[in-house]
């Protein structure tokens, strides 16, 4: 039976040559079903996201769970120190071959290093692959020590439409025909005032909003996090 870790730990082959964005989209698996995106719609994304985190030219970012550096990759060009950490060494291996200057080391989650501080510190569509809301609450606390200014959480699953996701995503299997195919790869959703209450005591600013990707499958299931220390 695989996991979420065999899945994302499988090989992948890197490109030639210097692999265009959406190369990069595709190997964090946004390019099927629900979950497809098209490199026009990642970019306006992540401008969108630039937008949220008010990021500044000489400000750097770490993303925990970074994948091939799909959503790093567009700092990175425009001149940002970027860096990660991914559970997957075949995309850690993309990660590394196309920002070869930037640091992306294969880690969990949970071995953030709080201590080598980013000024932006995010995760963008993995906490729906953590195994329990105890494990999501200590990557978030180490993700605040992280950070200098800012704490992001991007494409989070909203718990008021767990059912409906699910129904989306069983189809039209029967019900052990869906736990014959999904077995071991469940997804945690999240009430809207997680980050809130798993922070509580910290000075902070929060802004909570809907997710807006051009033509998302997973839109009306999704919203974003963005904390701001005081």
């Amino acid at each position: 039976m695989d996991n979420w870790i065999d899945i994302w730990s499988r090989i992948r082959q890197l490109p030639n040559a210097d692999p265009d964005l959406q190369f990069l989209i595709d190997a964090d698996g946004f390019n099927s079903g629900a979950g497809k995106i098209s490199e026009e719609a990642w970019s306006t994304y992540v401008r969108h996201a630039a937008s949220l985190m008010k990021i500044q030219p000489d400000e750097s970012l770490f993303e925990v769970g970074c994948g091939s550096g799909a959503f790093l990759y567009p700092f990175y060009r425009k001149g940002h120190q970027v860096s990660g950490i991914d559970y997957s060494p075949s995309l850690i291996g993309i990660a590394n071959f196309v920002m070869p200057e930037m640091d992306f080391s294969i880690q969990e989650a949970t071995h953030v290093d709080p201590t080598r501080r980013f000024d932006i510190v995010l995760a963008n569509s993995v906490f729906q692959y953590f195994p329990t809301l105890e494990y999501a609450e200590e990557v978030l606390r180490l993700m605040w020590e992280k950070t200098n200014r800012m704490l992001v959480l991007l494409d989070l699953n909203d718990i008021q439409f767990a059912d409906e996701a699910l129904r989306i995503r069983k189809g039209s299997l029967s019900l052990g025909e869906y736990e014959k195919k999904y077995a071991g790869l469940e997804h945690l959703f999240y009430e809207r005032d997680f980050a809130e209450k798993a922070l509580k005591g910290k000075r902070f600013t929060i802004n909570i909003s809907n997710q807006q990707i051009n033509n998302y499958g997973n839109n009306k299931f999704r919203y974003n996090v963005v904390i701001e220390k005081w």
